[in-house]
């Protein structure tokens, strides 16, 4: 990798954590020196402006989940340790070890649930990658019997990304992981009765 690349890449990892902490909007490009080492110059030698490396730094941090999520899932042979791959790699955001600052996606949809940010439709792409990680578990479950052919995949996956997100913000508020060991005990008595 050049140095020009190394640099670009310094930058993107810095200020992806920095804007999932503080918000798109609330960063400012004296935060993402101070965070870089870098004049403001040698960030605009890389990114035209803010809002592309706002859009990038999120893409950084969606595609590092992405890819454990389905690392962790892929590595398993049943529906029950896919969902606790799952789960475990979402657990991660409530103690910051993969991504600071807890989801990505939530965050950046509550930002522009407020206010225009030039990712929506990378926000929206991933949770839909969620959603169809999560049904496509449920969906392996039930064709091995071990989830009831009854329950909507589609349905189910709503309710467990919807659960999961909610109780991470709650015991990110509170600073009380019980919000969302609760939400997960209730998925796995759910879909593993």
């Amino acid at each position: 990798m050049n140095k020009g690349k190394k640099t670009r890449t310094h930058i993107i990892e810095k200020s992806s954590v920095l804007f999932n902490k503080t918000g798109y909007k609330m960063t400012s490009i004296s935060d993402i020196m101070e965070a870089t080492g870098l004049k403001k110059g040698g960030i605009y030698n890389h990114f035209d402006n803010k809002d592309t490396l706002a859009k990038e730094s999120f893409s950084h941090s969606k595609n590092v989940l992405k890819e454990k999520y389905y690392e962790a899932v892929g590595a398993k042979g049943t529906a029950y340790e896919q969902l606790d791959a799952f789960i475990s790699i979402f657990c991660s955001l409530y103690e910051d070890n993969i991504v600071v600052g807890g989801c990505p996606l939530m965050n950046a949809a509550i930002e522009a649930d407020d206010s225009k940010v030039d990712f929506e439709d990378s926000i929206k792409e991933g949770f839909a990658g969620l959603l169809k990680l999560i049904q496509s578990i449920i969906e392996y479950g039930k064709k091995h019997e071990e989830i009831d052919n009854r329950l909507d995949d589609k349905q189910l996956a709503i309710f467990i990304l919807s659960s999961l997100e909610g109780s991470l913000a709650l015991s990110r508020l509170f600073q009380d992981k019980s919000y969302l060991d609760s939400v997960i005990k209730q998925i796995r008595s759910t879909l593993f009765q």
